[in-house]
């Protein structure tokens, strides 16, 4: 009750296709609560940036001027995380060029490249 349709999209895949116009007019949007946390808002609209990310943005007054607190606790940062391989540690000295070489293969990504590539592969020289 109360609801008003602003606009109206067909999903094709992943992606929503809005139908129609932009409705142009006089809207509020308000909040009562006083228990906003701005910190953990501006965490989550900007992607769940750090801590650190956001008092650097506070700092430069990219956040408006509501005061910055500490962050709390934000389950989706904890369940993103990746676990992380420890390798042993390697003993050896290069004597020349193409002697150790690491690689790295990434992929498939979902979304192309500029040049329509889905896969990344990374040489590094150890020399």
């Amino acid at each position: 009750m109360g609801e008003m349709v602003l606009m109206k999209g067909l999903r094709q895949g992943s992606l929503y296709f809005l139908q129609g116009t932009t409705v142009i007019g006089s809207a509020a949007v308000c909040t009562t609560s006083a228990d906003i946390d701005t910190t953990k808002l501006w965490h989550m609209r900007l992607g769940h940036i750090s801590e650190k990310g956001i008092i650097i943005l506070s700092k430069k007054g990219c956040l408006g001027s509501a005061g910055m607190g500490k962050l709390e606790f934000c389950e989706h940062c904890v369940l993103g995380k990746q676990k992380k391989v420890s390798f042993s540690t390697a003993k050896h000295r290069m004597q020349r060029i193409l002697n150790y070489i690491y690689s790295d293969l990434w992929g498939p990504s979902r979304v192309p490249s500029f040049g329509g590539k889905h896969y990344m592969l990374t040489f590094v020289d150890d020399f």
